[in-house]
């Protein structure tokens, strides 16, 4: 009897201790939430991602003690969907979730605990890493007072243009990394063994993205190669027109910026002039659409073959196979040229958590003269709510749309 009431005793302990934890569903719509503030608010924050080396229940009641222990009331802590539990910092910089880090590591010591631990840093503000000793590094937590004078030789703030340079090596330009490391995020990892030992690439936190759906894949590789081979024939009687009347290469390269950030090539039947890229700055002054992206309805760079390529829209055949290597998808945002997506502003690149693709709503809709912000949120709105009927939907009305000739750029 006294055997029983000892485990059931235990058994509330542990429901009481969980009841501290927010739930993955509940924990992934506060991430989201706390993201959006941030990208409004011009904030940042930090996420501290443990992962138990035992799945022992035990061991996750006395993480949870110790994270109800050692937290601030403005932090939580919850289970991630992609796993482990994550531990919310708002208004914390990397160097405050170190510290915090650190304070976690050595009470876990105590209790004979093993994890490992990634830190993310995301942030709103010019620059997504924040140096102490050019005196940017807001407190992030009442313990950061007590551990700030340590010195510990495993904290390395890595410099920002290097950080990014490891996650994007397609892009050199120095004024694109100035700008694109906005919104992006820091992360390392500690492993309770040896300490911090990573910085990975300047990526999207992937516990802000929603997963690639396998049917979206899917639809992809089995749209992408079928369109291939029904449009050989087209892209071969193109390249014969292009090169009959105009000097240069059939195809069009372009870097692009994709999914989490990444640069990526894309590929277009050529539809201009060799020089067009060159010809684009005296042109600026006639720009007839707002924000960073170019569109010039009468543009002089275009050829006559190019023109017709361009009001059916066949030269984007070639993107196929962006699509069947994964670049891009079907459906998703139009990628936006590097340096164009460079200019945009901290909530505009959350469009670039879904893979960009062929087309989306605004490609499709009947008047294209939306602002560029209006444009941004049409792709944020399908990001946010992507369905498998959608996309089938989506992909029906570009058929519809390219024949009624709304597909024009």
């Amino acid at each position: 009897m006294t055997e029983a009431k000892a485990m059931a005793t235990m058994r509330i302990r542990r429901a009481k201790s969980l009841s501290l934890i927010l739930t993955s569903k509940a924990m992934d719509l506060l991430l989201s939430k706390e993201r959006l503030r941030c990208d409004r608010y011009a904030q940042f924050f930090s996420l501290i991602v443990v992962q138990l080396e035992s799945d022992a229940l035990s061991d996750l009641v006395v993480l949870v003690k110790i994270l109800h222990e050692r937290l601030r009331l403005i932090d939580e802590k919850g289970l991630l969907l992609k796993g482990g539990v994550g531990v919310l910092l708002p208004m914390t910089n990397l160097q405050g979730a170190k510290v915090v880090l650190n304070s976690i590591r050595q009470t876990a010591s105590l209790h004979g605990l093993v994890f490992e631990a990634e830190i993310f840093t995301y942030t709103g503000r010019e620059k997504s890493v924040y140096n102490s000793e050019l005196g940017d590094a807001p407190s992030g937590s009442d313990s950061e007072i007590e551990f700030g004078n340590e010195q510990n030789s495993e904290d390395t703030v890595v410099e920002s243009a290097d950080l990014f340079s490891k996650g994007t090596t397609a892009t050199k330009s120095p004024v694109y990394l100035e700008k694109r490391v906005q919104a992006c995020d820091e992360s390392q990892v500690w492993r309770s063994n040896t300490g911090l030992t990573h910085s990975s690439s300047m990526v999207t936190m992937p516990h802000l993205c929603r997963p690639y759906p396998r049917w979206k894949r899917c639809m992809d590789i089995i749209c992408a190669s079928i369109g291939l081979i029904v449009s050989l024939p087209i892209v071969l009687l193109a390249a014969i027109l292009i090169k009959m009347t105009s000097k240069g290469p059939v195809f069009f390269r372009q870097m692009r910026t994709g999914q989490f950030g990444n640069a990526f090539p894309i590929y277009k039947l050529r539809t201009m002039v060799v020089d067009a890229e060159e010809l684009k700055g005296k042109l600026q002054a006639l720009n007839e659409r707002d924000g960073p992206a170019f569109k010039l309805k009468d543009d002089p760079r275009v050829t006559k073959v190019g023109n017709l390529l361009r009001k059916t829209g066949l030269d984007e055949l070639p993107q196929l196979w962006n699509v069947w290597v994964g670049h891009m998808a079907i459906v998703g945002p139009r990628p936006l040229p590097c340096s164009e997506d460079a200019e945009c502003e901290v909530w505009q690149r959350r469009r670039l958590d879904t893979k960009p693709g062929l087309t989306c709503s605004w490609q499709i809709s009947k008047s294209r003269k939306i602002s560029f912000a209006d444009w941004m949120r049409l792709d944020l709105q399908y990001s946010d709510s992507r369905t498998i009927f959608g996309d089938i939907r989506l992909m029906f009305k570009t058929v519809l749309a390219v024949f009624l000739g709304r597909v024009g750029h």
